[in-house]
């Protein structure tokens, strides 16, 4: 191009040029496409449905091509061949300057908007596969698949957590169940158990209490629970050492003590709830305490007749060995000078050594038939036959005493299922009973009594003797007990009533019964069923 050939327009011209260009220009600045998004900074949504925020970068790129075309042509309106003469060679190298580069915004231009269009399409067609399930390595395109294979990767380790959580919560609600069903039968285990049971918490207050703990102390469940004990058990002492357990600075597998609650006597076993710190730590803090009462009233009272039966054992036993050592020592020392007081030492030797038979004799049939070892051998036995001979055999005692002994007894088609032997024991020992303890000139009568209402026949001894004290009358069959005042009156062993009752009561199912009155004597009776 030479400088002839470059001419200017008037301005005029140009500017009106400029103007229709742009106009022609403005509908595509304008107009807007189905791909283009929304103004810059907005997020958009395509028509496939997806939405991608860098829409707005490219859709600015696009609008620079009309723009760029636009300056062109202005420029080129501006510089057009005329007939005016030639420009200046510096104003010629500026207009050349200036077209170069509008040429080279529209390239650019033009090749930015392709490769975005391109990228768009190549977005939008793997979106749409994704969601038709069509999602391939191959669709993506190679600037964007690092950033698809990225949120590949963590979506599916997203997945993956989701899945494990949900595993664990599966894991965790049968745990659960499980922890509840073995709560429910510790609960029922507790709530049957015969002993009284209490639970606390940190706070000394009720957590659990088995209906047993509740008919002790006098409370109710649900009401009573989360109470404080101090509120609930009037023991103070028992609540005492219920803190005392929880207290503890070391860890202790449990305590136990005896404890009375009124007239019971209870074995109290605390057994604290740890923390889950080590056992041989110090400083071991309790979370509550399980408290077990074990009634051992029976127990202890067993225990302390026990005892006394040992030591009545021991002083029956001493007082005829006593005797017997005693005349026997006075035998060999030679003090017995003549044969008459010699006969006299060795009958009472005779009768101690007889007295300390019976006793013996006594002990070992009460022990065997409280052990259920004694034989027994039962057979219909005609009660008014067994009562005349034990009557017989009391006889002389009662005639050297002055001491009437009178019968009444029914036909002998009466029986019971019982054994001779014990049977006869049981008479036996109390008419020898109403002898010790009947004065001189007195009676004692035996009566057999058929209560036909009842299926029962009653052996009966009245006496007139000294008589029972009304509050000595329950303990009469004890083992080894005796009326204190009567003891001067007549020797025994305090065994022979607890023998009838262990004969009566415990071989043949029958009753005892008694009444006395002091001064006026004393009516034993033992009530048996009839056999059929």
């Amino acid at each position: 191009m030479n400088q002839s050939q470059i001419q200017l327009k008037p301005w005029s011209q140009t500017e009106d040029d400029a103007a229709e260009t742009f106009a022609s220009a403005e509908p595509a600045l304008s107009a807007p496409t189905s791909v283009m998004p929304a103004p810059v900074g907005k997020t958009v949504r395509t028509f496939s449905g997806t939405s991608w925020p860098g829409l707005d970068r490219i859709r600015s790129i696009h609008a620079l091509v009309p723009t760029a075309a636009a300056l062109v042509w202005v420029v080129g309106a501006a510089v057009l061949p005329t007939n005016q003469p030639g420009l200046p060679p510096i104003q010629a190298l500026g207009v050349a300057c200036l077209l170069a580069c509008a040429a080279a915004i529209v390239v650019t231009a033009w090749r930015t908007r392709r490769r975005a269009m391109a990228a768009l399409e190549l977005s939008i067609a793997s979106t749409s596969r994704r969601a038709a399930g069509k999602w391939g390595a191959a669709a993506l395109g190679a600037e964007i698949q690092p950033l698809w294979e990225a949120v590949e990767r963590q979506t599916a380790e997203v997945t993956r957590q989701i899945e494990q959580l949900l595993e664990e919560r599966k894991e965790l609600g049968l745990e659960l169940s499980l922890i509840a069903v073995q709560k429910r039968q510790a609960e029922a285990i507790i709530r049957s158990m015969s002993d009284p049971v209490l639970v606390t918490d940190s706070y000394d207050q009720l957590v659990l209490a088995n209906p047993a703990a509740e008919e002790l102390f006098g409370f109710k469940c649900p009401d009573a629970l989360r109470q404080p004990l101090t509120v609930l058990v009037a023991d103070e002492k028992l609540v005492a050492l219920i803190r005392q357990a929880r207290e503890a600075d070391t860890r202790v597998a449990r305590r136990r003590t005896e404890h009375e609650i009124g007239e019971q006597v209870f074995a109290l076993t605390m057994s604290p709830v740890a923390s889950g710190q080590s056992e041989d730590e110090v400083g071991v803090e309790h979370h509550g305490v399980v408290v077990l009462l074990r009634d051992i009233t029976k127990e202890r009272k067993a225990a302390r007749l026990k005892s006394e039966f040992v030591a009545q054992v021991a002083h029956e036993l001493r007082t005829p060995l006593s005797s017997i050592r005693a005349y026997v020592e006075m035998l060999v020392d030679g003090e017995a000078a003549d044969e008459k007081t010699r006969s006299e030492y060795f009958e009472i030797i005779q009768t101690s050594a007889d007295g300390l038979g019976r006793l013996i004799d006594n002990m070992l049939n009460i022990s065997r038939i409280e052990a259920g070892t004694v034989r027994i051998n039962k057979e219909p036995i005609a009660v008014s036959m067994v009562a005349k001979e034990a009557a017989d055999m009391m006889r002389p005692a009662a005639e050297q005493k002055g001491i009437s002994l009178s019968e009444e007894l029914t036909p002998v088609m009466y029986r019971v299922l019982a054994d001779r032997d014990l049977l006869y024991q049981a008479v036996l020992n109390l008419l020898s009973n109403a002898v010790k303890y009947t004065p001189e000139g007195g009676r004692i009568h035996l009566r057999v009594i058929p209560q036909e209402e009842s299926k029962t026949i009653r052996v009966e001894v009245s006496d007139s003797g000294v008589g029972i004290p009304k509050e000595d009358l329950p303990r009469m069959f004890q083992k080894f007990f005796r009326v204190e005042k009567n003891k001067e009156m007549a020797k025994g062993t305090g065994l022979g009533l607890n023998l009838v009752k262990q004969i009566v009561e415990t071989v043949h199912g029958g009753e005892l019964t008694l009444s006395s009155e002091v001064g006026k004597g004393s009516t034993f009776g033992m009530i048996l069923p009839l056999t059929q």
